[in-house]
């Protein structure tokens, strides 16, 4: 039984026949539960899974981020952000991998964001969906700390409070930056600069700053 799919193993208790498996929309089997979406701890989606009976996963969808070339009026702009791409994949039952598919890719319709100088300077590139995504990251990453460490996410609501929200609703980081370099108060710093556990050398300041846009 461990080499079989997890989900042609139901399949056949259930008495179900499915010809187009790799094609199915499992959010509407009622015999397989969906689970909460994993992000890591900069608020980007990583996975999606299926359980049968909420026991046992049986079907994992994966995310991940297209980078590459992009060309813009003559010029190739190296490692942008041009869209994002998702796998499905059956796990046996033993509980690895046995088939993957991808999925179609989605692109952005990428726009040019210049430097205001008046000079046309291209400093990157976005598009509507590309914000709506990072913001949400942004919230995701703001969830996944208050989880992980609520009482580290009360410090930083409480010492950099306006700089960090501020931080949350644009996606400019300057300002909660600046002020966690700026910072000067002993038992802040004592924080700041704890090792974080299963990452070190890394500090907690580090792994902040590490996991901003």
């Amino acid at each position: 039984m461990a080499a079989e799919l997890v989900i042609n193993y139901i399949i056949e208790q259930q008495g179900i026949n499915l010809n187009t498996l790799t094609d199915k929309d499992f959010s509407n089997i009622s015999w397989l539960n969906e689970r909460e979406p994993i992000y890591n701890m900069k608020g980007e989606k990583v996975s999606k899974s299926y359980y049968y009976q909420n026991k046992k996963e049986a079907v994992r969808i994966e995310y991940s981020k297209i980078t590459g070339d992009y060309e813009y009026n003559g010029v190739t702009y190296p490692d942008t952000w041009l869209g994002f791409k998702k796998s499905m994949n059956w796990l046996d039952w033993a509980g690895e991998i046995a088939v993957t598919k991808e999925m179609q890719a989605y692109y952005f319709n990428l726009e040019p964001v210049f430097l205001a100088d008046g000079t046309e300077t291209v400093t990157g590139f976005s598009s509507q969906k590309m914000i709506e995504i990072l913001k949400d990251e942004r919230y995701k990453a703001d969830s996944y700390l208050q989880a992980k460490n609520p009482q580290l996410y009360a410090l930083l609501y409480a010492r950099y409070g306006n700089e960090y929200n501020g931080y949350l609703r644009t996606g400019v980081k300057d300002g909660f930056v600046s002020a966690i370099n700026a910072e000067t108060e002993p038992s802040i710093l004592a924080v700041l600069n704890n090792e974080v556990y299963g990452f070190e050398p890394m500090t907690v300041k580090e792994l902040i700053l590490m996991n901003l846009q």
